[in-house]
């Protein structure tokens, strides 16, 4: 199971993990039961001296006891604090050293365990963390099972559990407690990677501007070359009766994912009707994605990745490299009276960048790597904002600024796409000056 998405995790795979007697280490803890404090172990054998002290409240649905709660939450908060890692509750061990996995010990109604421990980890941990998921793997026909929980590094860490205000951090196959150095160090490094994050950013939505003039520069230079740049322009596009619109989405992961010869995306695009649109009648597949995939006909290698360009109405590049940063751009113009900013351009520029960050950085050391997302548009001339084309919306709001820069957009765990997407479509309606909340919930669903 061993860089399986923790959703796609089935009771072979645990007990291929068994047969293969796996110990412990920087990225895997095996825990039997959730942990008993020692006055609830002596109270629990002073009733029922044959059983093994456990905590069963989430059965009668209640809280999590708080010990047992807080010990869980160190071992989750050690993995964020270093380089991630899953916990596997229900799975006993040998008495060996260093002890392997040896049998199943089921626990009951993982259902209602599952939403116990995602509740209990989502209050008791500061600061929160960008990602962590809570699994229930059923492997008995009354609702037992196992508990698996992911946890993705950090860059906004120290994290630590409220009760205790204890700092942990996963060495070797252990919960640590941090020093105070190692906070002050964790501090400053998590400090440095966020300012390269944004400089790397900042550094892509100037280049985009730039590329922007120049490409619009190039293409009025063709038809009248004795003006200034910016008048040339705009004599050009008036004269074709035109308005040009470009957008550039930037993808900079908060940590170097370094996936080594990255020389070809096969299997790491995102399927072409991977955005969908709830409608009242269900949800509407889209095959928007589509433009970009056909763009990657034209891919060539680079030092570091993979590009990709097309020229033609919607003239596309493409950029991944191997530490996980994507670059997406697009340039058009259009007659003025039909060169609209519709939502599912941008949209789908989002949705398709950040599926295939997705389903890139399952590849690395970061399954769950967190990441910023950036996106920019520029035109010149009249450009509207529009709905979703093809799901009878055929509003056309505004005019677009010359330069938009929407709001950095910070992605963790999977299920974010689908609120970053969501985000992005009303930030856009917002600045044509439209009310979002007309506009229907975009779905993300990738099966990968």
């Amino acid at each position: 199971m061993r860089g399986k998405p923790i959703e796609l995790v089935e009771i072979e795979d645990l007990q291929q993990l068994i047969a293969d007697g796996a110990t412990e280490d920087r990225q895997l803890e095996l825990k039997r039961d959730i942990p008993v404090s020692s006055e609830e172990q002596k109270s629990q054998a002073r009733s029922d001296p044959n059983n093994i002290p456990a905590d069963r409240s989430w059965i009668s649905n209640k809280a999590i006891m708080p010990f047992g709660r807080d010990a869980l939450a160190e071992e989750v908060v050690a993995f964020a604090n270093a380089s991630g890692g899953t916990l596997i509750l229900g799975i006993d061990e040998t008495d060996e050293a260093p002890p392997r996995a040896k049998c199943l010990n089921v626990l009951p109604d993982v259902a209602g365990l599952e939403r116990r421990l995602r509740d209990a980890l989502a209050d008791c941990i500061e600061p929160r963390l960008p990602y962590v998921a809570v699994r229930g793997v059923v492997t008995e026909g009354n609702g037992g099972g196992v508990i698996l929980i992911e946890v993705g590094a950090s860059s906004s860490g120290p994290h630590w559990v409220k009760k205790t205000r204890k700092p942990t951090i996963r060495r070797e196959d252990r919960c640590d407690t941090l020093t105070m150095p190692e906070v002050h160090d964790m501090v400053l490094r998590n400090s440095r990677s966020m300012s390269s994050v944004v400089s790397q950013t900042e550094a892509a939505r100037k280049e985009f501007v730039e590329w922007f003039k120049y490409h619009l520069g190039d293409k009025s230079a063709e038809r009248i070359a004795n003006s200034h740049l910016e008048t040339r322009v705009e004599e050009w596009l008036s004269s074709i009766g035109h308005a040009a619109l470009g957008a550039q989405a930037v993808l900079v992961p908060h940590y170097d994912l370094a996936i080594p010869r990255l020389e070809r995306l096969d299997g790491l695009l995102p399927p072409p009707d991977a955005i969908g649109i709830q409608l009242l009648n269900g949800i509407k597949k889209t095959h928007y994605i589509e433009t970009y995939l056909y763009a990657l006909s034209y891919q060539q290698k680079m030092l570091g990745g993979v590009t990709a360009i097309q020229d033609g109405g919607l003239r596309k590049s493409i950029k991944v490299y191997r530490d996980g940063r994507i670059t997406v751009s697009f340039f058009q113009h259009r007659e003025t009276r039909s060169c609209t900013c519709s939502a599912d351009l941008i949209v789908t520029l989002a949705g398709f960048v950040l599926g295939l960050f997705d389903r890139l950085r399952r590849l690395s050391s970061y399954p769950s790597a967190p990441a910023n997302l950036s996106i920019d548009i520029c035109t010149r001339g009249h450009v509207g904002v529009g709905d979703y084309e093809g799901i009878n919306l055929h509003g056309i709001y505004g005019k677009l600024p010359e330069h938009l820069e929407f709001p950095i957009y910070t992605v963790g765990e999977s299920g974010d796409i689908t609120l970053a997407l969501q985000e992005v479509a009303s930030d856009l309606m917002n600045a044509g000056g439209m009310a979002a909340s007309h506009l229907p919930k975009v779905i993300w669903n990738d099966p990968h």
